[in-house]
């Protein structure tokens, strides 16, 4: 199943829709930020289906992602020489690059839950999420939406060291 996340700024608590590959809107994501935390809530039909709480200290960034069916930790180290991501209570693990937005959610055997590519749509960019189970969808959005916030607030200053 290959499904959209794309930025939405409508307004200031607003952060991204999830779109069909038919254009259909499935979620939205919206948060909102507090000395140094961000919880954000991505929500069906108006009703919460998934919380995400991301905590960023200089270099370390953290994420608490909560769903009916799962809970699990994933935590990010940036450094010059490389990205260094850990999951908890998720047999997941990340091969690609994260920050140039090409990477897969891998299983704890090694399976491919999810791949994760920038996509240009119409006038504005996206990412891909290409599901290969849907028991994962949720996780797998969650898993996107972390790496591009960090993305966003942190390729500048990667770039600076």
């Amino acid at each position: 199943m290959k499904i959209y996340l794309k930025r939405d700024k409508s307004d200031e608590n607003s952060r991204y829709i999830v779109y069909s590959e038919s254009g259909e809107i499935l979620y939205k994501i919206f948060g909102s930020y507090k000395s140094h935390v961000e919880k954000i809530y991505i929500m069906q039909e108006s009703k919460y289906i998934a919380k995400m709480r991301e905590t960023l200290l200089g270099n370390f960034r953290t994420c608490y992602v909560t769903t009916a069916e799962d809970n699990f930790y994933i935590a990010m180290k940036c450094s010059r020489e490389k990205v260094a991501v850990t999951f908890r209570g998720a047999g997941f693990h990340i091969r690609g690059n994260v920050f140039e937005k090409s990477y897969d959610i891998m299983n704890i055997d090694n399976s491919v839950v999810g791949v994760v590519s920038r996509q240009f749509l119409t006038s504005a960019d996206a990412l891909m999420i290409n599901i290969y189970e849907d028991k994962y969808e949720l996780c797998c959005i969650a898993c996107a939406v972390f790496f591009d916030t960090a993305c966003v607030m942190d390729t500048s200053a990667l770039q600076a060291t």
